[in-house]
């Protein structure tokens, strides 16, 4: 077997380690905070049997009024 490698193989290989570089360099925003996150947790957990944990903060209804399901099949 030759030891040659591919040249096109070489560029790809440089090209995406350059990106990952570039990559790794910007720093990604937290998407939950942890601290809020674990609340919710603990407050989903103590209200487990009442049902909702927090109601929407728009007011907004999971369900429309009545129960959309009772005309389904």
């Amino acid at each position: 077997m030759s030891d040659r490698r591919d040249p096109a193989e070489a560029r790809l290989r440089d090209l995406l380690g350059a990106w990952r570089r570039e990559i790794d360099e910007v720093p990604v925003p937290s998407l939950v905070d942890p601290v809020h996150a674990v609340d919710v947790v603990i407050e989903a957990k103590k209200a487990k049997d009442r049902g909702r944990v927090h109601p929407p903060p728009d007011g907004a209804r999971t369900r429309p009024p009545g129960d959309a399901r009772e005309g389904a099949v």
